[in-house]
């Protein structure tokens, strides 16, 4: 396995970067805590199918992908809210960091769907060859 994918049904207003502002760090910090613990989960799941070889990956590149119905977030509040989702890659050990020294390519993409129920974040990690 080279590609670890996850999607979950959206990221919590207060963790985006306007809404880190108007709540409390408190609101902040269980929200960020639920979902890193979901992101675990659902990256843990994902590996029982196949375990990635020889983890933690070397260089990866990260692409974060919004399915939204009313109004997307920014960049700068998808990179925002996703950022516990990739952290949870390291905490399982899939990538040893999130800097720039192992994620070579961080992007990002979105596209409109007709109902909410349709909206999600898809983080896509996939392993690449060290320089």
């Amino acid at each position: 396995m080279e590609t670890i994918s996850i999607e979950l049904p959206g990221v919590p207003s207060c963790l985006t970067k306007n809404g880190r502002r108007r709540s409390h760090w408190s609101v902040q910090q269980k929200a960020t805590q639920q979902l890193l613990d979901d992101s675990i989960f659902l990256i843990r799941y994902a590996l029982q199918e196949e375990s990635p070889e020889s983890v933690p990956w070397t260089t990866a590149k990260i692409h974060v992908h919004q399915k939204w119905s009313n109004i997307p977030l920014d960049w700068e509040g998808l990179a925002s809210g996703a950022a516990p989702i990739v952290d949870a890659f390291t905490h399982v050990g899939i990538i040893e960091d999130d800097s720039p020294k192992y994620i070579r390519s961080y992007t990002m993409s979105e596209e409109k769907v007709q109902y909410q129920a349709q909206r999600a974040i898809i983080v896509t990690v996939s392993k690449m060859d060290p320089l």
